[in-house]
């Protein structure tokens, strides 16, 4: 039995709202003898909506990483930014999986082109960062927004058919565009599962159910990151310095 954590990169979110993801996450396993845990850190943002509360949430992802080691054999940054992969990797010996990253490698299989929807229109920007570091903007036939904030859809305050609707008008432009398949850029978007409620010729990639069962996949193959691609830091100055919580036998 595999042990995946599923890490929200921030505060607040509410032991309900972390229960009904775990729940749902869960009958995303394959191996039913596997389990995913969710949980979220101990400081950061409470919603990740620009790239300041993106990188404000880093620090606490990893700290909360090193709190519950131990706990797990692979970890999924829960949003589809993929906030901190590297710094992850970097710090943890298990699978580190980027919903967004594994998305995109899924979408590759799928077609040439894919589009991507997000939440917020003032998000785009960082979207096409994003992509150009993974070096698939080539390969991006647009990006598009349902205009929907985080917190509005965890407390439902945007209803999830509204949130169905807007994709699938997002879809449907996305395929005007060239697209084969659509990305959902959002991780609460995503446990709303938008994608079971649409029909339409491009598919729709959910990067919820892509994290996890990639890290399913990568404990079940015993394959984790590369210390090549992720050299290890320097972890005695890491630990005398920003980040103490590092355990001494670290090296």
């Amino acid at each position: 039995m595999s042990t995946i954590l599923y890490l929200m990169p921030g505060i607040d979110v509410g032991a309900e709202e972390i229960a009904r993801r775990e729940r749902i996450a869960n009958t995303f396993l394959t191996n039913p003898a596997n389990r995913v845990v969710v949980d979220e850190c101990d400081e950061g943002p409470t919603s990740i909506e620009s790239t300041i509360e993106a990188e404000m949430s880093v620090s606490g992802m990893l700290k909360k990483a090193l709190k519950l080691r131990g706990q797990y054999d692979a970890l999924v940054i829960g949003c589809a930014g993929d906030p901190g992969i590297y710094s992850m990797r970097e710090l943890l010996d298990c699978p580190v999986v980027g919903p967004l990253e594994s998305s995109l490698a899924l979408s590759s299989l799928i077609g040439d082109m894919f589009s991507l929807v997000t939440i917020l229109d003032s998000g785009i920007p960082k979207t096409w960062t994003t992509l150009r570091k993974y070096g698939v903007d080539h390969r991006c036939a647009s990006v598009r927004a349902i205009n929907a904030h985080v917190l509005d859809m965890v407390d439902g305050r945007v209803g999830r058919q509204q949130v169905v609707e807007a994709v699938a008008d997002a879809t449907a432009e996305a395929v005007q565009d060239g697209a084969s398949s659509v990305i959902l850029g959002c991780m609460t978007m995503a446990f709303l599962l938008p994608d079971e409620s649409i029909n339409l010729k491009a598919r729709v990639i959910n990067p919820a159910k892509v994290a996890i069962k990639m890290a399913e996949m990568q404990v079940s193959l015993g394959l984790s990151h590369s210390p090549v691609s992720h050299p290890r830091p320097d972890f005695a100055k890491l630990r005398a310095t920003v980040l103490p919580e590092l355990p001494a036998g670290k090296s």
